[in-house]
């Protein structure tokens, strides 16, 4: 994206981003507090979530299921239109109001460039729509994009709030999915500023069979079976694979414009995680608690960690502050680097070293001898509750492991 194409970017009101918003006023919502049925109308049907605004100052969150995210800013702007910022993504719903009905578009940055999507809500809270028993349970599926078959675990559960789960891939997982069964079919949907995703089907007999939506106009059909117990997925350490035999490389910019390489001092003689990740990616956001966990736990025992940012632009000017907003969200003290942009061409020719599809994020363990021990493709995050911790102390043994091993 070029500097004139993010002033245009500018005009659609991402005000994490672009600093919009100078005319909105703080003024109370003037009754638009309370609880909205949102949707976000892609090719597959609506795509279900839930809003809450509250008053004074006004503030609201942005609801899957049992997970909620607030707003990072919550405007009236001039035309009785409201802006509702997902500053993490530079994302943004912008609405037009009237006493029963919220109607706009939904605007972000997206990781393959910008995206609108048709919004709306209206007052009140989706219902409870609980699955049968025969829906719930672990189901490995098969996913055929363009006729290639991929691999998917689905996670599907009955709660309080209806049908919830999640879908895991080789990579990890896409985030705490909600939705209902309706006439026998089921959908459930995850909309976090960032992933517009999307799972619909029904029972046929003992298989499941139905869609996943991504984004506005991506299906892709899926034929699922009962999980025997059997493996159907990759683990996370198989998936990219890494030159061992030399020491693991990197020189790039970090957010002021000085250039950081493994060679600088606070990573000689060091055991050193390297993450690849990206701003606009919700499970590099699940990620990063937990290296935040490790670096907190081992810094003093000569653990460094450096984050390489494969971003949406490619410009600093645009990138730099979506990383920027990053490091603040999670109180990073490790530097982060903006290492390129996020497209298959820029992560192989900018990592040369690792062979294998490069997912986000992904983790390299390097040991003090600067070689590579171990990489972690993809995060399971806490959707997946147990996995996810198991995976939290698999991560924080490794490191300690690589630390013992140094003798420190």
């Amino acid at each position: 994206m070029t500097r004139a194409s993010f002033r245009v970017l500018a005009t659609l009101c991402l005000g994490a981003v672009a600093g919009c918003g100078g005319d909105a006023q703080t003024t109370p919502l003037d009754g638009l507090a309370g609880s909205w049925r949102a949707q976000v109308d892609v090719a597959g049907g609506p795509l279900r979530f839930q809003v809450e605004l509250s008053e004074g100052p006004p503030s609201g969150v942005l609801c899957n299921g049992g997970t909620c995210e607030p707003f990072s800013a919550v405007q009236l702007l001039p035309g009785d239109s409201v802006l509702l910022e997902i500053g993490d993504y530079a994302a943004a719903i912008r609405a037009s109001v009237t006493p029963d009905s919220l109607v706009g578009f939904y605007r972000n940055v997206g990781n393959r460039g910008p995206r609108t999507i048709p919004f709306r809500a209206s007052r009140g809270s989706w219902p409870a729509e609980p699955p049968p028993a025969e829906l719930t349970g672990r189901w490995d599926a098969i996913l055929t994009p363009d006729g290639t078959p991929s691999p998917r675990v689905l996670e599907l559960r009955a709660t309080e709030r209806g049908l919830e789960g999640t879908i895991i891939a080789n990579s990890g997982d896409s985030g705490l999915f909600w939705g209902g069964v309706r006439d026998g079919r089921f959908d459930m949907s995850h909309f976090d500023g960032s992933f517009v995703y999307m799972l619909t089907g029904a029972l046929d007999g003992d298989t499941l069979r139905g869609t996943f939506h991504a984004g506005l106009t991506s299906q892709r059909p899926f034929v699922a079976v009962r999980s025997t117990g059997a493996p159907h997925l990759k683990a996370p350490t198989e998936i990219v694979s890494a030159d061992t035999t030399s020491t693991f490389t990197w020189d790039f910019p970090d957010l002021d414009g000085n250039f950081v390489t493994n060679e600088d001092e606070r990573f000689r003689d060091k055991v050193v995680i390297v993450e690849i990740f990206g701003t606009w990616c919700p499970t590099c956001h699940d990620s990063a608690p937990t290296l935040g966990e490790i670096y907190d736990r081992f810094r003093d025992r000569g653990l460094e960690i450096v984050g390489l940012a494969y971003e949406v632009t490619g410009d600093p000017e645009v990138d730099g502050p979506l990383v920027r907003r990053f490091a603040d969200k999670f109180g990073i003290e490790y530097p982060l680097l903006l290492a390129g942009v996020n497209d298959d061409d820029s992560a192989r020719d900018t990592q040369p070293q690792l062979q294998g599809p490069i997912a986000f994020p992904t983790m390299i363990f390097i040991d003090t001898s600067g070689r590579v021990r171990r990489v972690q493709a993809g995060f399971y995050g806490p959707a997946l509750g147990e996995v996810h911790e198991e995976l939290e102390r698999e991560l924080i043994d490794f490191a300690d492991q690589l630390l013992k091993e140094a003798g420190r």
